[in-house]
């Protein structure tokens, strides 16, 4: 029942969108998709698909027989003077890939290829921010969702790291609507509406001067396609790209109470996922040291929770940005927000979308049709 209701609004929704085609790739949903990094002896790719069953047997949630495995080669390193590969296995039940395709065969899509939201996160920044200077840079997307969380750790278009958390924004509005005594949908409007409030940009704090490097002229909207939320400590702002604060405007009278008993009732959850998110950058660099977090990048629709980035962002100590995957659209379309995209907002909710049609696969289709 469900399939056919989303293949019939899906087809309703592409035959009133406007969509030049129906071509379509296809992204895992967070919630299905179990990550787990191994480590494996140097193999050629045939012989690591042919081995990886046999390696994440009871390290997953779901049996390696019924699911469909992915891996990524995040890169060599050394155990006990031994060389190893660190591995990143992707898995989900086959049974969702056969539902996924059900759902697109019923809205008459023509589906491509079918893709994971760490790799379309990596694949939309690396095409957004093409700076040679961001090859260099260690980035630790942070995807804030609704019922999990992601952790993508990321040099250039190299996937390092990668892990889901069961921390989510559907895990906030429980604990305020327990703290409060209200609904869990009330909880939810009301974190909505308090994460709308208006922000301000005081007025740039001095810095030392640094010698700029050469740039083409679309540049100026890449440094403001991220808003930074902290700044990294004084000895280091090597990757700061804006050197402000960003902070709420005065609340008003009626809504000053209620942030500040939301802020208490999710302060404890908050700080289990800032722990969790400790943990993931100690693994990180401690099996790929040369290549420390430089940066995180809160994206996602729970990013528009500005305290809470900024609270995350201090624990770790880490300069922190607020990744909008559409800053160079806003300068060439006429998207209005009755559409209800306001591109003068950032919105870090559309990075996977955005990604899935800007990585590998897309651009070979797109070669193909234009040969």
């Amino acid at each position: 029942m469900l399939n056919e209701y989303l293949g019939d609004t899906i087809r309703e929704l592409v035959a009133t969108g406007k969509f030049s085609g129906r071509d379509a790739i296809l992204c895992v949903p967070s919630t299905v998709l179990h990550m787990q990094h191994v480590r494996m002896p140097p193999l050629g790719e045939a012989e690591i698909k042919k081995a990886l069953p046999w390696e994440v047997k009871g390290k997953l949630p779901i049996d390696p027989d019924h699911s469909v495995l992915r891996h990524i080669v995040a890169g060599e390193i050394h155990v006990n003077n031994e060389p190893r590969n660190e591995v990143i296995v992707l898995a989900t039940p086959k049974s969702t890939v056969a539902q996924m395709l059900a759902i697109a065969g019923r809205a008459k899509l023509n589906v491509i290829g079918m893709n994971v939201e760490p790799r379309a996160v990596v694949d939309c920044f690396a095409h957004v921010y093409r700076r040679k200077q961001d090859a260099d840079v260690t980035s630790c997307y942070v995807d804030l969702g609704c019922r999990t969380s992601r952790v993508i750790i990321a040099r250039g278009q190299n996937i390092l790291f990668a892990r889901g958390i069961d921390i989510g924004g559907d895990t906030l509005s429980h604990a305020v609507a327990g703290a409060l005594g209200i609904s869990f949908e009330q909880a939810k409007l009301l974190r909505i509406k308090l994460a709308a409030q208006p922000i301000v940009r005081p007025a740039a704090k001095p810095v030392e001067p640094v010698e700029p490097e050469p740039q083409p002229a679309e540049a100026d909207s890449v440094n403001h396609s991220f808003a930074l939320l902290t700044l990294a400590p004084a000895n280091d702002r090597r990757h700061v790209v804006e050197a402000i604060d960003i902070v709420p405007t005065a609340l008003p009278d009626d809504l000053q109470e209620q942030a500040a008993r939301v802020d208490a009732a999710c302060a404890a959850t908050i700080q289990q996922l800032c722990d969790e998110l400790n943990l993931c950058r100690r693994y990180h660099e401690a099996t790929f040291a040369q290549s420390p977090v430089d940066r995180l990048v809160f994206i996602g629709g729970e990013a528009r929770q500005r305290g809470m980035c900024q609270r995350i962002a201090q624990s770790i100590g880490v300069a922190a940005q607020l990744g909008d995957p559409l800053v160079r659209m806003a300068k060439t379309t006429e998207v209005g927000p009755e559409s209800g995209i306001d591109l003068k907002q950032p919105q870090p909710a559309w990075a996977v979308a955005l990604g899935l049609s800007m990585g590998p696969l897309a651009n070979d289709q797109q070669q193909a049709k234009s040969a």
